[in-house]
């Protein structure tokens, strides 16, 4: 089944497109949501504040009065008190001359202070006329209801005072902004019959949102509204939680999609690799084969006289053949055990510097390029396999002669204890879009249908398979030249 990459692209587009909507549009629900519900909370803090200071207000004007007379009448006991002359005769007089002394669960003692003759004498409920009414007021009113319970006829009254404490009505609404973690920037506007009476902490621009409240001590026709702004980073910070689940969940499923994207081209590009490979290892069987069959052919039908020189002229052209046959296998199973345990090598401490001139003489008999071979000492100990790091230089010394320019040199030395092998040539065959693809397995520079020179795309993953086993490094270094460097350890 051939893979439609455009399509599976564009599928997995829709899906990724879709899953950041689906996102976005649930983040934006739950932002109006948190919404709501910052604007619900500053309408309770703001009504809480409104009641608090009312209350607190109405503690200054509680008037609690009561009678010690059992016998009188509940409704004569309310006509008296509606008396504004004897009512504030009382008042008068509890200002001046009256305080509880003493306060019990089971008896409230209470003394007034006579000025006639001076004479100071004590007084308790019994002793109290149906006539005596007491008045307290502020806090000892407030205190003293615990305490009045055994006298049947009491009343409480608080007064509502017409001037507003926009300071103190302030300072409450902090505390209960503070409380719920909010911060405002607000004005108090005081209207009285829907017209503007007083602005406090008046603004320069006019804040967008605007609150009415639900108080029952605000008179009719008369309300404090608050007039108030927010930061969105109040709803980003109660929606962290949200948004940090919402922004991972998106990265996962994004980059699980990717990742499959990347998969299915990664298996796509490895069927393309094998197919390429299959046809440049058929097409270098073919020739030593064909040429084998050649020879045979020549002996069997066009050496009718056996004549000795051309068979072994025949023979020593199979040979070669199968020798080559024979190591491209090789290099085959050698690359099929590279990644895994079974590939051992047999360490032996060699000096680099012969090691790498035996290598160069091999190939300077076999091409007409100049070969040199630069170094600056004679000696550089290193223990190698002498079998696979042989073929690993060798690998890049044919790349340099198959690919490379006219001239190629190798540099062997010994830095910062670091051996360094430098196989240079200088040519340009090598674009930069295919730096790090040159070293995979099975890949080979892209010619089209040119078939100039041989190769199925394994010398450099071997090369670099083989540094690695050794504990090296191997890069490509491009200037004007081409540069294969080896890095090695060096433990001398």
């Amino acid at each position: 089944m051939k893979l439609n990459t455009k399509k599976i692209f564009a599928f997995i587009s829709i899906i990724v497109i879709s899953t950041i909507c689906l996102q976005f549009y649930w983040n934006y629900k739950n932002f109006t949501a948190n919404e709501e519900r910052l604007k619900n909370e500053i309408q309770i803090a703001y009504d809480n504040s409104l009641e608090i200071y009312f209350d607190e207000a109405s503690k200054e004007t509680f008037i609690s009065v009561f009678s010690t007379d059992s016998t009188v009448q509940i409704e004569d006991f309310i006509e008296k008190i509606k008396t504004d002359s004897f009512f504030g005769k009382k008042l008068k007089e509890q200002k001046k001359s009256f305080t509880p002394i003493k306060e019990s669960t089971t008896d409230m003692s209470f003394k007034f202070e006579e000025t006639e003759n001076n004479i100071k004498k004590p007084i308790t409920p019994k002793d109290v006329k149906v006539k005596d009414i007491i008045v307290l007021k502020g806090k000892k009113a407030i205190d003293s209801i615990g305490g009045i319970e055994q006298f049947p006829n009491k009343i409480t009254m608080s007064f509502v005072n017409d001037t507003i404490k926009y300071k103190t009505l302030d300072s409450i609404f902090k505390t209960e902004l503070h409380r719920k973690n909010i911060v405002l920037n607000y004005e108090f506007n005081h209207l009285k019959k829907d017209s503007l009476f007083y602005i406090y902490l008046k603004k320069e621009e006019k804040l967008p949102f605007k609150i009415k409240p639900n108080s029952t001590y605000l008179k009719p026709n008369e309300t404090i509204n608050l007039n108030y702004e927010y930061s969105n980073k109040i709803l980003i910070k109660r929606m962290s939680g949200e948004l940090t689940l919402s922004i991972i969940f998106s990265i996962a499923v994004i980059g699980c999609l990717f990742f499959l994207l990347y998969i299915i081209k990664k298996q796509k590009k490895i069927d393309e690799i094998k197919n390429d490979f299959i046809n440049n290892i058929t097409h270098e069987f073919k020739t030593p084969i064909t040429t084998i069959a050649v020879a045979l052919e020549g002996m069997s039908k066009f050496n009718p006289e056996n004549d000795t020189i051309k068979n072994e002229k025949y023979i020593s052209m199979s040979f070669n053949q199968l020798n080559k046959l024979e190591n491209m296998v090789e290099k085959i199973l050698e690359t099929a055990t590279l990644n895994t345990n079974e590939l051992q090598l047999n360490l032996e401490e060699i000096n680099l510097i012969p090691f790498v001139k035996s290598i160069i003489k091999k190939y300077q008999n076999i091409t007409d390029k100049q070969i040199d071979f630069i170094f600056n000492t004679d000696k550089i100990l290193f223990k190698a396999d002498l079998f696979y790091l042989e073929n690993a230089i060798s690998n890049l010394i044919d790349n340099a002669i198959k690919y490379g320019g006219n001239f190629i040199e190798l540099n062997c030395y010994v830095i910062e204890k670091k051996i360094i092998i430098d196989i240079k040539d200088n040519g340009n065959s090598i674009l930069k879009s295919q730096e790090k693809k040159i070293f995979e397995k099975f890949y080979r520079v892209p010619k089209g249908n040119i078939h100039d020179v041989k190769g199925y795309g394994i010398g450099l993953y071997y090369t670099k398979s083989i540094i690695q086993k050794h504990n090296g490094t191997i890069e490509l270094i491009r200037n004007n030249n081409t540069i294969f460097r080896i890095t090695l350890p060096n433990e001398h």
